[in-house]
């Protein structure tokens, strides 16, 4: 059978998916990234409205940053601008030219999701939420910007512009949905091969005629339905435990294929 005939009988056909074994591995292998850009789909939805909401909130912070400068490597404001700690929805901003915050105070801004941003004398500062993920690729929740190092160009009419971007440029909708690809990929290849323990086990038992990699295959395609249900509920909460509906649905999809499958001639 074709991929193409594959995926509809993945639907509603479920006996026809015993041919899947058939089928080369790279094939196979493919399908899977197709199904793991299924489950990314509401993982990058999550992250762009995210991302919009910062936006938003970046456009009301814009309107309260002053002029300012970078005068070798330091932050210059123009006039008599004080700072001052702004906060939004998603947001805590700090502009503190005269120095009274420090970066352990930006960081300790944090609140639950908050993204804590600081314009000091000497650098900018950003705090990130405290996860896995942050402390895995970063090595801490805040990072550290100094004027000096690449930021000498930087004044109040620059920062405004740029925070008052209504649109997401393509290439980090691109980024957002490589990342978000990532670990659905990842997450989607260990539970298959979860399953695939349980369908050899189940095939052994019935002494079908089907090695592992087989198995593998008809898994990979019996997994179809359970990933599109499973994305469509993460469009509405991304806590849905995704992994053990994809197992258990995937199983009863494998054994309704199974059905078809040669089964061993009993020895004597």
């Amino acid at each position: 059978m074709k991929m193409r005939e594959l995926f509809t009988a993945s639907l509603y056909r479920f006996k026809e998916l015993k041919n899947a074994r058939f089928i080369g591995f790279g094939k196979a292998l493919v399908y899977l990234i197709f199904l793991s850009f299924i489950l990314a789909i509401p993982i990058t939805g999550h992250v762009l409205s995210l991302f919009n909401d910062l936006k938003a909130d970046g456009q009301e912070i814009a309107e309260k940053i002053p002029d300012f400068t970078i005068e070798e490597g330091k932050l210059a404001p123009t006039g008599d601008s004080e700072g001052f700690i702004y906060q939004t929805d998603s947001i805590i901003f700090t502009f503190d030219p005269a120095g009274k915050r420090s970066p352990d105070d930006i960081t300790g801004d944090l609140l639950g999701n908050f993204i804590s941003v600081g314009l000091l004398p000497d650098e900018i500062v950003i705090a990130l939420p405290t996860s896995g993920i942050t402390t895995s690729l970063l090595g801490s929740n805040h990072l550290e910007f100094p004027y000096a190092q690449g930021l000498t160009q930087l004044n109040g009419n620059h920062l405004r512009e740029y925070l008052s971007e209504k649109t997401i440029p393509w290439w980090l909708i691109l980024l957002i949905v490589l990342v978000s690809l990532y670990p659905a990929f990842i997450n989607l290849v260990t539970t298959i091969l979860i399953a695939c323990i349980g369908a050899s086990i189940l095939s052994g038992m019935r002494r079908l005629q089907v090695g592992f990699l087989e198995n593998l295959k008809i898994l990979i395609f019996s997994a179809t339905l359970p990933v599109i249900l499973a994305a469509l509920v993460s469009f509405f909460s991304l806590s849905f435990d995704t992994s053990l509906f994809i197992i258990l649905a995937s199983l009863f999809i494998y054994n309704q294929a199974a059905k078809g499958l040669p089964k061993r001639e009993s020895q004597v």
